[in-house]
């Protein structure tokens, strides 16, 4: 069980640290002696949209996630159970 709890600690801090990191971190950094990059449109996501492969990405993303999440939690469960079953059958 501690394992388990250890594992959904990590994962919540990775969660926490992505889901905090500024957007400074995403800008381009332009060669040194070309000059400013410029900024760009920051209006270019919302018109281009996502593209399909990326999409699929997060979805596929999402699955593993769910799936490896879905398992941990079924194992958890299972030697919980076995746990429980031992004591009271030796009683």
């Amino acid at each position: 069980m501690a394992g388990c709890a250890a594992i959904a600690a990590a994962l919540a801090a990775a969660t926490t640290w992505a889901g905090w990191a500024p957007a400074a971190f995403a800008a381009p950094v332009p060669p040194p002696g070309t000059g400013d990059a410029g900024r760009g449109d920051p209006f270019a996501a919302t018109v281009g949209g996502i593209d399909g492969w990326q999409i699929i990405l997060i979805a596929i993303g999402a699955v593993l996630a769910g799936a490896v999440l879905a398992v941990l939690y079924d194992r958890a469960r299972a030697a919980r159970r076995a746990r429980v079953t031992a004591y009271i059958t030796r009683a």
